[in-house]
């Protein structure tokens, strides 16, 4: 569509005055839009069109760019994208320059790993995967590299806090909440870009340059907490940068369809990009993504989330129906648009967004049929993204275009940016690590065995020992002296953690998450390196890899790969076979527990561990080899061993149910009811409100059928 300057609604979001530190190419671009449109007739659009928001004469018609009023504070994550070296060691430029999208894909990844770890514990014994999950290698390797540097999940967490209590103070004030068409995250504070004023904003927010941006500082999101609100503003997502300020488009408010134009492989790496950041973003509740035509290898990102459809007659189809329910249901409600359900009694019910990608161009006939579908979408929670080879969509509401420089443009909206992309070959490895990850997944050949085993007999004793399982300890080394001494600690724990490698930049972002430079960075590492020192034939304890990751020798062991080696060894190895040997090992390896996991670690470092699997693996790992030791012990009869060794473990994974049933039984097997009694009370208190799950209360039924009178006898 072609926004002439009488276009009814005026829904393009309107121009802020002149801001004194935009850069001069788009202080260009806002003089040369300020001669056209409603800024060249003095007026904003009158009417309303489409979702029915109405405008006030200073409605917004451009999504423009916020003025930055303050010096740019330390701003974490963004500081660290400008102080590392231009050159990225290798990784892919795309997802270190996409810090909310790098920390859903992280977030969700991880969420997906501990599902395959709980899953491979809980369920059927035989289809066990083993504890470490797939090691990735080639794009894979690089892609994870590339999201564990690029990920911000401290400014996804803020963004999401911020929106969710602008919600709940509105609620409080008993408002409803503005439309908002865009938000830009720029020096660390967030703009909201309403498509109409909506008065003055609740604090902490203050107005921003004109009645139609709210602002809120850095400073005081960070004072925000968890607030028990529907999340208002699912639909944003991340469109690409100007100037350093990201611009998040909400999707679902845009008043029509939003075309974007390009070369077919261009576009693919937008609307990926956008259906990943969708798929996976941390500011959102429940969501229904449909994608038509492309995506299908997208699903596994969110399978409660994606659907893909073949055509857009399937779409038509959908879309009709789903437009008329959504019309009723806000009728029924009483509700003039989402937003209003969103707050107060009716949040959290049915007004999940429905945002539709259509990657290949409809035809005329099918796109006037979705621009009147879309017509009303705005207010439904609805929002289309339909792509197009010539840029002219007949109905199109917002027109963009994706240039071969990577550019994403909307003279129309006043935008240059520089496009947040996903493309194919980085795409692809996403997926694959996802995929690998699927719990449902079915996997040929023996259980994985830990990447690192090491040699358990006397002759393997290391040159370097630490222990992580616990307070953290280092026997072999001396203390390294001064502030550079908690570096070197965090670096090593790091390394041990990831005997397969470790890339130069995932540590320094990981010890250093608001940014360092090279110089900083491998200045640590040569301390790293002398402080390890060298094995005795004279090669460096810390190496390099073939592809330069970071590596330990192997006379470097920590606790962790004791217990993984020792456990393996009694139940896949040397144990099998010699039941002498298993109950030495595995008694061994529980003896190593001596806690969580660093346990007296100092608050604010070691926030890597937030991207780790190893807090889910290490209580399984423990309960795994208290639940051997039990059987070890039951075979022979011995309840008592049976249960100190179920004991042990509960102090590490006081949450595995396998681990009570096992007591039960073997406290059962001592012939004392009065002692299953009172485990069984035990167990009650600690399942709180929720009660006792129907497989222990079923199993409480087997052992001791009176097991509920006796409880209410003693009180």
């Amino acid at each position: 569509m072609e926004m002439p300057g009488d276009a009814r609604g005026g829904e393009l979001v309107e121009m802020p005055d002149e801001a004194p530190n935009v850069s001069p190419d788009v202080q260009q671009q806002i003089s040369d839009y300020a001669r056209t449109g409603d800024h060249a007739q003095g007026g904003g659009g009158s009417g309303a069109q489409g979702g029915g928001h109405e405008h006030a004469g200073g409605g917004a018609t451009q999504v423009s760019v916020p003025e930055q009023q303050r010096p740019a504070p330390d701003t974490g994550h963004q500081q660290a994208a400008s102080t590392e070296s231009d050159s990225s060691f290798g990784l892919p430029q795309a997802l270190l320059a996409a810090p909310l999208l790098a920390a859903g894909l992280l977030g969700a990844l991880g969420r997906r790993r501990r599902q395959a770890l709980w899953q491979s514990a809980f369920g059927a014994a035989g289809g066990r995967r083993g504890m470490e999950p797939p090691t990735p290698s080639g794009d894979a390797q690089d892609v994870q590299d590339a999201l564990l540097v690029g990920a911000d999940p401290e400014g996804v967490r803020l963004l999401d806090r911020s929106l969710r209590g602008l919600a709940a103070s509105l609620a409080e004030e008993s408002r409803a909440l503005p439309v908002v068409y865009a938000a830009w995250l720029s020096n660390g504070d967030l703009h909201l870009q309403l498509a109409q004023p909506a008065g003055k904003p609740p604090a902490p927010w203050q107005q921003g340059q004109d009645q139609t941006f709210w602002m809120l500082a850095r400073s005081d999101a960070e004072r925000y907490e968890d607030v028990d609100t529907a999340a208002p503003y699912p639909g944003l997502v991340s469109l690409g940068t100007m100037d350093d300020s990201r611009l998040l488009l909400n999707l679902e408010a845009v008043p029509g369809i939003v075309s974007l134009s390009g070369r077919e492989a261009d576009r693919a790496a937008v609307f990926a990009s956008v259906a990943a950041e969708l798929a996976t973003n941390g500011w959102s509740d429940r969501m229904t993504i449909t994608l038509v035509g492309f995506g299908e290898d997208l699903t596994p990102l969110a399978p409660n989330r994606i659907r893909h459809l073949e055509d857009i007659e399937a779409l038509v189809e959908t879309m009709e129906a789903e437009t008329r329910q959504r019309r009723g249901a806000l009728g029924a409600a009483g509700h003039d648009s989402v937003l209003t359900g969103r707050t107060g009694p009716a949040q959290h019910t049915r007004w999940a967004p429905h945002l539709v990608l259509l990657a290949a161009q409809p035809s005329a006939e099918d796109a006037v049929t979705l621009a009147e579908l879309a017509a009303d979408a705005g207010r439904l929670g609805i929002g289309y993204l339909v792509g197009t080879e010539t840029g002219d969509l007949p109905g199109a509401a917002w027109e963009m275009e994706i240039t071969g420089q990577g550019k994403l443009l909307a003279p129309l909206l006043g935008l240059e940016l520089d496009a947040q992309l996903l493309p194919a070959a980085q795409q692809r490895a996403v997926v694959e690590l996802f995929v690998e990850a699927d719990p449902e997944r079915e996997t040929d050949g023996p259980t994985t065995a830990p990447p690192f085993l090491v040699d358990i007999s006397e002759q393997g004793r290391p040159a370097v020992y630490a222990r992580l399982v616990g307070p953290y300890e280092i026997i072999g080394l001396d203390t390294p002296d001064g502030e550079r001494s908690a570096l070197l600690h965090e670096a090593l724990a790091l390394l041990l953690l990831h005997r397969e490698g470790v890339h130069p930049r995932v540590l320094s972002s990981a010890l250093w998450p608001r940014g360092v430079t090279d110089d900083v960075r491998d200045a640590l590492l040569d301390r790293l390196r002398d402080w390890l020192g060298t094995d005795p034939d004279g090669t460096p304890r810390l190496g390099r890899d073939a592809t330069g990751r970071l590596t330990l020798a192997k006379s470097v062991v920590s606790d962790l790969d004791v217990l993984r080696s020792l456990y393996h060894e009694a139940t896949q190895g040397k144990g099998v076979d010699s039941r002498a040997v298993r109950g030495r090992l595995l008694t061994d390896a529980l003896v190593l527990v001596r806690g969580p996991l660093l346990a007296d670690r100092p608050e604010g470092r070691y926030r890597w561990l937030t991207h780790e699997i190893v807090d889910a693996q290490l209580p399984l790992l423990v309960a795994d080899t208290g639940l051997a030791l039990c059987e070890f012990h039951m075979e022979k009869g011995r309840a008592e061993k049976a249960i100190e060794a179920l004991n042990a473990a509960l102090r590490t994974a006081p949450s595995d149910e396998r681990l009570w049933h096992e007591l039960l039984r073997a406290t059962h097997a001592t012939g004392d009811t009065s002692r299953l009694t009172g485990l069984a009370t035990d167990l009650i208190g600690r399942s709180g409100a929720r009660g006792l799950p129907p497989r222990t209360e079923a199993l409480l039924d087997e052992l001791l059928p009176t097991w509920r009178d006796a409880i209410a006898a003693v009180g």
